[in-house]
């Protein structure tokens, strides 16, 4: 957490009671598209993740994972439910061990985000097949599925840390499963997993619980959030203010818990649709565009606050930091154009990212800046 006495710097690290990063530049969860099939994948996203921890990362957040054969959004999204992906991550994580880096794994099911084949049939909060541009397809989850995929993400959390991870993300934002529960737009359920906040939260409080028993106390455990919808008539951040303080403050949970039982660290973004989350942005221009969010979270909680948002700048980094906005910067686009971003910005450098979004949209195959490569012919 940030000290009183002196201004905290991106290069300065960040101390916890269960982790320590070297720096305050987080690479936030980026879909590398490597299945993780077995150890060749595992060898592969490794190198990447060897590659950041040597440009100087403080933590990575790996891609999304599917904890469930439901929760896929396409044939090469990562699992962790079969020894086969096992493997890769065990793999994975000791290459980003190897290098001296920390790991956090994140969660994440697509809900009715998925779509049929490939052996998925989907699941979603409420069928919504009207909604435009972001249909939400499938059967409507029971009573038994609900709690199947509560099951899913604690057994998901129990591999992570028997695969060597440093921690977990549960991602909790842009649309997916977890932000199909919390948001009005998506969640027109009558039971108790509808409604009202504190039931639309319901999903997610148990989840965190379910996790936290597979993974122990001394576990990082941290949240993805969305801190409102592109829609007003979606989540407000008065609301998810609310759920990150039911998340970080057991006692306010439906049983006495321990402290050490909420989460560990909250990473907050905005958006409901993904394809509107990562907005085109350059150096100096519209950095930062969810700080606004980040520094309220930041002045309700006591626990670390990582800020997204295309941020690239040493600049707009210590800046956030000295007013106390945020406690780490995460970046993805910057750091899938330059892997060792953090290390240029030391030497007085400027990111090369120009914010085109094409690394996001070739979905049948890895993760690769696209715009970089071709300006060099």
């Amino acid at each position: 957490m940030n000290k009183t006495s002196e201004i905290i710097t991106v290069f300065d690290p960040l101390v916890t009671r269960k982790f320590t990063l070297a720096s305050r530049i987080v690479r936030s969860a980026t879909a590398e598209r490597i299945a993780m099939q077995d150890e060749r994948d595992g060898q592969s996203l490794g190198a990447k993740y060897a590659a950041l921890v040597e440009g100087g990362v403080g933590a990575i957040i790996s891609g999304h994972i599917a904890v469930h054969p439901s929760g896929r959004l396409y044939p090469s999204m990562a699992a962790i439910h079969t020894e086969g992906n096992l493997s890769a991550w065990r793999q994975a994580i000791a290459l980003t061990h190897k290098a001296g880096g920390v790991l956090f794994l994140q969660l994440n099911h697509g809900g009715g985000r998925c779509r049929e084949g490939n052996d998925v049939k989907p699941l979603c909060v409420s069928c919504l097949p009207e909604r435009a541009h972001d249909a939400m397809l499938g059967a409507e989850l029971t009573e038994a599925q609900i709690q199947e995929l509560i099951k899913a993400f604690a057994d998901a959390a129990r591999n992570a840390r028997a695969a060597g991870a440093d921690g977990i993300q549960i991602h909790a934002a842009h649309g997916y499963l977890v932000s199909q529960f919390l948001s009005p737009l998506t969640n027109r359920r009558k039971d108790e997993w509808g409604g009202a906040l504190e039931g639309r939260a319901r999903f997610l409080r148990a989840v965190i619980s379910a996790a936290r028993e597979a993974v122990g106390a001394d576990f990082p455990l941290g949240v993805k959030l969305g801190a409102c919808d592109d829609d007003p008539e979606g989540l407000k951040i008065e609301e998810t203010l609310q759920v990150a303080k039911w998340l970080a403050t057991p006692l306010a949970w439906p049983k006495e818990r321990l402290e050490e039982d909420g989460i560990d660290f909250v990473e907050i973004s905005g958006g409901f649709r993904a394809d509107l989350v990562c907005r085109k942005v350059r150096t100096g221009k519209n950095e930062g565009y969810y700080l606004p969010f980040a520094a309220r979270f930041k002045k309700e909680l006591k626990i670390p606050v990582f800020a997204v948002g295309g941020l690239r700048s040493l600049e707009k980094i210590n800046e956030a930091l000295a007013l106390n906005q945020c406690d780490a910067a995460a970046m993805s686009r910057p750091l899938i154009c330059q892997p060792d971003l953090p290390m240029i910005l030391r030497s007085g450098g400027k990111s090369e990212c120009r914010g085109c979004n094409l690394c996001l949209f070739k979905h049948n195959q890895p993760t690769a800046c696209h715009s970089r490569r071709n300006a060099k012919g």
